[in-house]
């Protein structure tokens, strides 16, 4: 009786580590290193200076929208340089 409960536990043993041992090893490489342009922070906005007029908060706030397009435009070459876009 012993003999026909190891059998099915000996066969289910040697199936997992034939499967484990036929299954391809992941290779892991090291990360891309980055290209210089990519490593430069976004520029910082420059304070507003305090003023009553609306021509100087339109164009403080034109700035603004200049420094986040080009730091947007930084992160999406960024992310096609990540996802080998770009070489």
């Amino acid at each position: 009786m012993r003999s026909l409960l190891l059998r099915p536990a000996a066969l289910a043993a040697c199936f997992l580590l034939t499967s484990c041992a036929s299954s391809p090893r992941l290779v892991t490489e090291p990360p891309k290193p980055l290209p210089a342009e990519y490593a430069v922070h976004c520029p910082t906005p420059p304070p507003i200076p305090p003023s009553d007029e609306v021509d100087n908060v339109a164009v403080a706030l034109k700035d603004l929208y200049d420094l986040y397009g080009i730091c947007a435009g930084r992160i999406v070459d960024l992310l096609d340089y990540i996802d080998g876009g770009q070489q």
